[in-house]
């Protein structure tokens, strides 16, 4: 299977690595091709894996194009997504660029990942694995059919437990929730996530995640499982790990 990866910042890096684990053909579309044709995920269950890529500088057809970039990012690359017919994995936070390209593109290519899985960037297509958590994958017309299967399928025997779910929606609203509560706080803090188990910092993010929570079932969110006990799960899961926003910073 040929996959295109767009992006190679932690978790870009990271799904190039793995998926090349069962023998796909990978592409990383950076925003400066490289001369080197290797991508390096270290940690991962105790190794090192370290694979042939084709680094690109410009889109070409894949069956799949993973979606890897800052939610920033992905307006401009919509236009090129356009020109091509392969399906699209989006693993964006937040509900924003779920409901840009409902709106721009054919939703019958599009599915969605969502994980709690830490990671962390190196350098360009170099990074480190920091810890498990869940990946849930669904489509946007919530058919989850053959394509969504198979690729979970594929992910599963690459070494990423993920499972196929209906309505991905609620499901990016639980990861926005843990988000929210995770990132501000090791952010500001300057902490990696681990150190939010200490009592202050613990009772900053609960607040967050409970207002969080609160505004979810208000709009009518149908919540799959309870947020502040899976942002527990992901703190302590992926405790070595510096969130997003504190990387970026």
């Amino acid at each position: 299977m040929k996959i295109t990866v767009i992006g190679a910042g932690a978790i870009g890096t990271m799904l190039g690595a793995i998926l090349s684990e069962s023998g796909n053909e990978i592409s990383l579309l950076t925003k400066s091709k490289k001369d080197e044709e290797k991508i390096v995920l270290e940690n991962f269950k105790g190794k090192t894996l370290e694979k042939k890529v084709k680094y690109i500088d410009n889109l070409e057809e894949s069956d799949w194009f993973i979606l890897a970039v800052k939610s920033y990012d992905v307006e401009k690359l919509i236009e090129p997504l356009k020109e091509n017919v392969g399906k699209i994995l989006c693993c964006q936070n937040g509900i924003r660029t779920y409901n840009l390209l409902k709106s721009k593109l054919e939703n019958e290519r599009l599915y969605y990942m969502v994980t709690g899985i830490g990671a962390s960037k190196i350098e360009t297509g170099k990074a480190r694995f920091e810890g498990s958590g869940f990946t849930f994958l669904g489509d946007f017309s919530n058919k989850n059919g053959k394509n969504i299967r198979y690729l979970s399928k594929v992910m599963n025997q690459s070494g990423i437990d993920c499972e196929v779910v209906d309505n991905i929606f609620d499901y990016l609203w639980l990861k926005a929730i843990i988000n929210s509560s995770i990132n501000p706080v090791a952010a500001y803090n300057k902490v990696e996530n681990g150190q939010l188990k200490e009592p202050e910092l613990k009772t900053q993010v609960k607040a967050i995640c409970d207002e969080s929570t609160f505004i979810a079932q208000e709009i009518g969110i149908k919540l799959p499982r309870d947020p502040w006990k899976e942002t527990k799960n992901i703190i302590r899961k992926t405790s070595n790990n510096k969130c997003s926003m504190l990387q970026d910073l």
